[in-house]
């Protein structure tokens, strides 16, 4: 284990584990993910190996979080970023997503991760987890995420059009 694996288990070992895991399914280096959170920098991490990610407008996706868990749908890593809120899906699972305003990211595309441990209030250069990574790799289902963005776009046109 490196200076960086060592500097995150000795902080709180019961979480080391599990977040060297996380990073280990994706493909990427641990030694350069860990290094770079241990450098106060974003770690980048490739889509389509452990999960590709769905990207929707930041005021639909806080709906879709909030309507997500008030169905207490398995929710999976959700990243807060000033692009929008990005959320975990299994790989291949948005193939079909024909949603306006939203993209896929797939195999090929990469997103920039703070720690796990970066939860609202703080962010780390724009970005924290709405709901981070844990040890189980649970990840939202992107049919539950499809319903929700729908019905969270339907009340906020009805929302709006009624002035409320």
């Amino acid at each position: 284990m490196n200076d960086a694996a060592n500097s995150l288990y000795e902080a709180n070992p019961a979480d080391a584990y599990p977040v060297i895991e996380w990073i280990k399914r994706t493909g990427a280096s641990v030694d350069e993910t860990l290094a770079a959170w241990k450098d106060g920098k974003l770690a980048e991490l490739p889509v389509g190996r452990a999960w590709d990610v769905i990207r929707i407008p930041t005021f639909e996706g806080w709906e879709v979080v909030r309507q997500l868990c008030a169905l207490r749908v398995a929710l999976g890593p959700v990243l807060h970023t000033q692009l929008g809120v990005e959320v975990l899906v299994p790989v291949g699972s948005a193939e079909d997503w024909d949603v306006p305003g939203s993209t896929v990211l797939v195999v090929g595309d990469t997103i920039d991760v703070p720690h796990p441990a970066v939860v609202p209030p703080h962010t780390q250069n724009a970005r924290s987890w709405i709901s981070a990574p844990r040890s189980e790799p649970t990840l939202t289902d992107a049919a539950d995420l499809y319903g929700a963005y729908l019905s969270a776009t339907a009340t906020m046109t009805r929302t709006n059009r009624s002035g409320r």
